[in-house]
Protein backbone atom coordinates (compact mmCIF):
# COMPACT_ATOMS: atom_id res chain seq x y z
CA UNK A 1 0.00 0.00 0.00
CA UNK A 2 1.38 3.72 -0.98
CA UNK A 3 1.98 6.11 1.85
CA UNK A 4 1.21 9.71 1.75
CA UNK A 5 1.50 12.57 3.56
CA UNK A 6 -1.08 15.83 3.73
CA UNK A 7 0.71 18.82 4.77
CA UNK A 8 -1.79 21.92 6.40
CA UNK A 9 -0.13 24.81 7.06
CA UNK A 10 -2.53 27.12 9.27
CA UNK A 11 -3.13 29.71 12.05
CA UNK A 12 -5.44 30.86 14.68
CA UNK A 13 -7.84 34.19 14.80
CA UNK A 14 -5.98 36.85 16.91
CA UNK A 15 -5.82 36.52 20.39
CA UNK A 16 -7.41 33.04 19.77
CA UNK A 17 -4.27 30.88 20.18
CA UNK A 18 -5.60 28.95 23.15
CA UNK A 19 -8.32 27.71 21.26
CA UNK A 20 -6.74 26.96 18.71
CA UNK A 21 -4.52 24.69 19.52
CA UNK A 22 -6.23 23.16 21.99
CA UNK A 23 -8.95 22.29 19.54
CA UNK A 24 -6.83 21.41 16.84
CA UNK A 25 -4.41 19.08 19.39
CA UNK A 26 -7.40 17.69 21.81
CA UNK A 27 -9.96 17.32 18.99
CA UNK A 28 -9.32 18.11 15.54
CA UNK A 29 -6.58 15.56 14.21
CA UNK A 30 -8.20 12.76 16.81
CA UNK A 31 -11.14 13.00 14.21
CA UNK A 32 -8.92 13.16 10.99
CA UNK A 33 -6.73 9.65 12.16
CA UNK A 34 -10.00 7.92 12.15
CA UNK A 35 -11.25 8.83 8.95
CA UNK A 36 -10.39 5.30 6.47
CA UNK A 37 -6.75 6.00 5.02
CA UNK A 38 -5.86 8.53 7.81
CA UNK A 39 -3.38 6.60 10.21
CA UNK A 40 -1.27 9.24 12.42
CA UNK A 41 -1.08 13.20 12.90
CA UNK A 42 1.60 15.49 14.14
CA UNK A 43 1.29 19.02 14.89
CA UNK A 44 4.37 21.61 14.59
CA UNK A 45 4.91 25.39 15.75
CA UNK A 46 6.85 27.77 13.63
CA UNK A 47 10.73 27.79 14.74
CA UNK A 48 11.61 31.04 15.93
CA UNK A 49 14.80 29.95 14.18
CA UNK A 50 14.66 29.51 10.30
CA UNK A 51 17.15 29.45 7.42
CA UNK A 52 14.80 31.07 5.03
CA UNK A 53 12.90 33.71 4.55
CA UNK A 54 9.11 34.66 6.19
CA UNK A 55 6.68 31.64 6.39
CA UNK A 56 2.63 33.19 6.45
CA UNK A 57 1.92 30.41 8.46
CA UNK A 58 2.83 29.55 12.52
CA UNK A 59 1.41 25.70 12.41
CA UNK A 60 2.12 23.03 10.46
CA UNK A 61 0.13 19.10 10.81
CA UNK A 62 1.56 16.50 8.81
CA UNK A 63 -1.23 13.36 8.42
CA UNK A 64 0.08 10.47 7.41
CA UNK A 65 -2.14 8.42 4.69
CA UNK A 66 -1.70 4.85 4.00
CA UNK A 67 -4.26 3.84 0.52
CA UNK A 68 -3.34 2.82 -3.03
CA UNK A 69 -5.15 5.58 -4.29
CA UNK A 70 -4.63 8.60 -1.97
CA UNK A 71 -7.65 10.44 -3.56
CA UNK A 72 -10.14 8.16 -2.37
CA UNK A 73 -8.86 8.69 1.31
CA UNK A 74 -8.53 12.88 0.51
CA UNK A 75 -12.46 12.22 -0.72
CA UNK A 76 -13.35 10.58 2.49
CA UNK A 77 -11.94 13.62 4.48
CA UNK A 78 -13.99 15.99 2.22
CA UNK A 79 -16.64 13.96 2.74
CA UNK A 80 -16.46 13.78 6.38
CA UNK A 81 -16.06 17.74 6.97
CA UNK A 82 -19.83 18.60 7.33
CA UNK A 83 -19.27 16.58 10.74
CA UNK A 84 -15.93 17.41 11.97
CA UNK A 85 -16.01 19.92 15.19
CA UNK A 86 -15.28 22.88 14.03
CA UNK A 87 -13.39 26.37 15.85
CA UNK A 88 -14.26 29.63 14.60
CA UNK A 89 -10.00 29.82 16.25
CA UNK A 90 -9.13 28.68 12.82
CA UNK A 91 -8.36 31.63 10.57
CA UNK A 92 -10.35 31.14 6.69
CA UNK A 93 -6.36 30.87 5.18
CA UNK A 94 -4.49 28.00 5.24
CA UNK A 95 -2.85 25.87 2.66
CA UNK A 96 -3.44 22.24 2.23
CA UNK A 97 -0.72 19.94 0.30
CA UNK A 98 -0.43 15.99 -0.86
CA UNK A 99 2.82 14.30 -1.09
CA UNK A 100 3.53 10.70 -2.25
CA UNK A 101 6.42 8.75 -0.47
CA UNK A 102 8.63 7.70 -3.13
CA UNK A 103 11.49 6.64 -1.28
CA UNK A 104 12.11 4.77 2.08
CA UNK A 105 13.08 6.93 5.57
CA UNK A 106 16.90 7.19 6.24
CA UNK A 107 18.24 7.13 9.41
CA UNK A 108 21.38 7.99 10.86
CA UNK A 109 24.31 4.86 11.31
Amino acid sequence: MARHILTVMTNPVAGKDQEFNDWYSNTHIQEVVEIPGFVSAQRFKLSDTQMGGENEYGYLAIYEIEADDVGIALQALKDARPNLKMTDALAEKRELWTYTQISDKVTAR
